[in-house]
């Protein structure tokens, strides 16, 4: 898994994507998107910003997100907004911390909105990380599914700190550390 980490950090065709919804597709077909970010592999934001779902914001859902009714109206709804994020994804590598989640969420709403499905690559950082801790589950036969680590500042479950995690994230499992906060390099004598 570091060599995937460190293959994709040298791509400059790398790009991170997270999403924010009203819910799970599995459980709710109706579920939007409410927000949608994607970062390259320099930590920028290509595209950052709230979507009006065009419809109520679950309760249960503002509160692991924190995005409710009123901080959507007025804005663009997918329809508006998925051409471009479509258009920025065309030909690169699309990471997702949870890519089962995000890019099946992503493409199911570009093809109910009759919207171009860009070809993409794709990979899913939580499959890598899980590999990587080396936590094997009795049940799934499979490397146990790690949460997200929350190594940027900001809040969990916003789609652009979500974005940064995981960029730190793979640098951490590439073994980059450059990030971590260097104690000698503060110089309080001003």
């Amino acid at each position: 898994m570091t060599a995937w980490a460190k293959e994709r950090l040298a791509d400059p065709n790398t790009l991170i994507l997270d999403l924010e919804t009203t819910g799970i597709l599995s459980q709710d077909p109706d579920t939007e998107i409410v927000q949608v970010s994607l970062i390259n592999i320099a930590g920028r934001p290509i595209i950052s910003m709230l979507v009006n779902p065009n419809r109520p914001i679950p309760l249960v859902v503002q509160q692991i997100h924190g995005i409710d009714d009123r901080m959507v109206i007025g804005l663009p709804k997918f329809p508006v907004v998925g051409p471009m994020v479509a258009a920025l994804m065309r030909g690169k590598h699309v990471v997702a911390y949870n890519a089962g989640f995000d890019i099946h969420t992503l493409v199911y709403l570009l093809g109910k909105y009759n919207l171009d499905i860009p070809e993409f690559d794709t990979s899913c950082a939580m499959e890598a990380y899980s590999a990587w801790c080396g936590e094997w589950s009795v049940q799934k036969e499979d490397w146990k599914w790690q949460k997200l680590p929350k190594l940027a500042y900001g809040n969990s479950h916003d789609s652009l700190v979500d974005c940064m995690s995981t960029l730190l994230l793979l640098k951490k499992m590439a073994g980059d550390f450059s990030d971590e906060p260097a104690t000698d390099a503060l110089d309080l004598d001003f």
